[in-house]
C-alpha cells in the first residue's frame, strides 16, 4: 500500500512537472516586418502564358515593389485562378540604362496552385532592389488590370547576373506581394576622446533608415537621433555626477553605454559597450621662492 501512495505521488509530481514545462513553453514572436508588392482582392482571369520576366519598377498608389531597406525576404505571394504555371521569384536591380535590369537572385521554382499561394524564402536584398517572377507554363494570372499603371516584361528568362531588355504593358499591375523584414545591424565604427573636456565621441554605422538612441548610467541624456539613409551617426558621450566626480579627481572614468537601433518597420537591436573617458587634470603652476 506504501509502495502504491508514493507510486502515485510521483506520477502526480511528474504530470504537474510537465504541465508547468508546457506552460513555459512560449512560440517566437514575429519579427517585424514590411510588405512590398500587391496582389488583387480575387485572383484574375489567366492572362499570361508564354515564358517571360516580369517587374515593377513604379505604381500609382500602394505597397512598392520596391525595397526601400536592407532586408531578408522571407516569403512572396501570388493570387492565382489556375493550375500547371510554373514561377520563380526573382530579385532585379536598376542599371544605368532605364529599361535594363540585373538579375540579383531568384528563389527555386514553384508550381502554382488555385487560390492563395505563399511560399518561404531567406533572400537577403539591398535598398533599392525590386521583386519580380519569372512566368512560364499553362496559362496564369501573373497581372491584373489597374488603369494607369504598367509592368515590364522581357521574354525568356534571365539567369542570375545576367541582363535584360525589358519592354512595357500598359494598364496592369504585377500579381506579387513579398515579406520584407529589415535588417537592424549596426557597429561602432569609431570612439575618439577629448582629453581636455573628458568627452568622447561615438561614431555608429547603421545598415538602414531609423532611429538611434544612446544612454546609460552616469551619462548626459542625448535626445535619439532619425537615420534618413543607412550609414553614419555621432554621439557625444559626457560623465555626469559620481561618474563625473570620479573623472576629474582621478582622470579617467569607464563608462557603459547602452546603443539602441530601430530600424523602420523593423524590430530594434541593443548593444551594450564600455568607453574609458580620459581627462587632463589641472596641476596648478609651482611658483619659485
Amino acid at each position: 500500500m506504501r509502495a502504491n501512495r508514493i507510486h502515485a505521488r510521483w506520477r502526480t509530481i511528474t504530470a504537474l512537472t510537465l504541465a508547468t514545462s508546457a506552460a513555459l513553453v512560449v512560440a517566437p514572436a514575429a519579427r517585424a516586418s514590411v510588405t512590398l508588392g500587391q496582389l488583387p482582392a480575387n485572383a484574375p482571369a489567366p492572362e499570361c502564358s508564354s515564358t517571360a520576366d516580369f517587374l515593377q519598377p513604379s505604381i500609382t498608389s500602394g505597397n512598392l515593389y520596391i525595397a526601400r531597406q536592407a532586408g531578408t525576404i522571407t516569403s512572396w505571394s501570388t493570387r492565382s485562378s489556375a493550375a500547371d504555371a510554373t514561377y520563380i521569384f526573382k530579385i532585379f536591380r536598376r542599371t544605368t540604362d532605364p529599361d535594363v535590369f540585373q538579375v540579383i537572385a531568384r528563389a527555386p521554382p514553384h508550381e502554382l496552385t488555385p487560390g492563395l499561394n505563399t511560399v518561404p524564402v531567406n533572400i537577403a536584398v539591398q535598398s533599392g532592389d525590386m521583386i519580380g517572377i519569372n512566368e512560364s507554363g499553362d496559362p496564369n494570372s501573373c497581372t491584373f488590370s489597374e488603369p494607369g499603371d504598367g509592368v515590364l516584361t522581357s521574354a525568356g528568362s534571365v539567369a542570375v547576373g545576367g541582363f535584360g531588355s525589358f519592354s512595357a504593358v500598359d494598364d496592369v499591375r504585377l500579381n506579387l506581394s513579398a515579406v520584407l523584414v529589415p535588417s537592424n545591424d549596426f557597429a561602432v565604427a569609431a570612439i575618439t576622446r577629448d582629453r581636455k573636456r573628458g568627452t568622447a565621441t561615438v561614431t555608429v554605422n547603421v545598415s538602414n533608415p531609423g532611429m538611434v538612441t544612446m544612454a546609460g548610467k552616469g551619462l548626459k541624456k542625448r535626445p535619439a537621433k532619425n537615420v534618413a539613409v543607412a550609414g553614419t551617426k555621432q554621439f557625444s558621450l559626457a560623465a555626469t555626477g559620481a561618474k563625473k566626480r570620479k573623472l576629474e579627481k582621478r582622470g579617467k572614468v569607464a563608462v557603459t553605454p547602452t546603443m539602441t537601433f530601430s530600424p523602420s518597420g523593423g524590430d530594434p537591436a541593443t548593444m551594450a559597450f564600455t568607453v574609458k573617458l580620459k581627462q587632463r587634470r589641472f596641476r596648478p603652476p609651482v611658483l619659485s621662492p
